[in-house]
């Protein structure tokens, strides 16, 4: 997905695709790092992009748009607006889903993920919608029970009741997240024009802001309680 400016040639873009691939079997496939967030692979796709962008003097700062996030007397940008909703709606389309097929293709993350990134483009003329709703699909790759109760695979924490509402809330708000994440990126000019993995390192980046908010939630109740 990277632009003409990042992969001028051939050689350049074996060199992109190799790079990915070693930061895949390093982090993913070896270690298996970050095991149940959400945009974890787009996020090593960013990384051995920003590696490519260094060697070949590719400025990852652009302009930043006139226009800011919000201004007064007009409210939200568009593109926050647009950002925010979409990729809402990405995270709780993938999800649900996921949840609530019985075909066991539906319900893998990876194809989930495929389907509404694929009715978007078909569907939505809006190219910024189509990035925002296939952004916040894979905040909807995430396994359940690592965004909302941060219980990653290996380390179970005591059982929580899971039911839809709060479910389907949690991967809506993570999505917002993510999509206000990546619409200040591109008000800032950071990493504009087409740069691979951005999408999933932003969708990554709203899983975690949405994790440390609910483990900010739980640590204030605790001291509560304890009061």
């Amino acid at each position: 997905m990277s632009g003409g400016h990042l992969v001028p040639n051939i050689s350049v873009a074996l060199l992109l695709g190799s790079s990915t691939s070693a930061s895949y079997e390093m982090l993913i496939h070896i270690k298996n790092a970050f095991l149940g967030i959400g945009g974890r692979l787009g996020a090593t796709a960013f990384l051995a992009t920003a590696a490519v962008a260094k060697y070949q003097n590719v400025r990852f700062v652009g302009k930043k748009l006139r226009r800011g996030l919000y201004k007064s007397g007009h409210g939200l940008s568009s593109i926050v607006v647009t950002m925010v909703l979409y990729h809402a709606l990405g995270s709780f389309l993938t999800i649900f889903l996921r949840e609530s097929s019985d075909d066991a293709g539906a319900a893998d993350p990876v194809r989930s993920s495929s389907v509404v990134g694929l009715l978007g483009a078909l569907f939505l003329k809006d190219p910024t919608a189509v990035l925002a709703l296939y952004g916040g699909s894979f905040v909807g790759m995430s396994l359940p029970s690592r965004l909302m109760h941060g219980n990653a695979p290996g380390k179970p924490k005591p059982g929580k009741l899971q039911n839809a509402l709060p479910l389907f809330g949690s991967f809506a708000a993570a999505g917002a997240i993510a999509g206000l994440i990546h619409a200040v990126t591109i008000h800032s000019g950071y990493w504009n024009g087409g740069w691979g993995g951005k999408a999933g390192l932003c969708a990554f980046a709203g899983c975690w802001v949405y994790r440390g908010i609910g483990n900010a939630i739980e640590i204030a109740k605790q001291k509560g309680a304890a009061n």
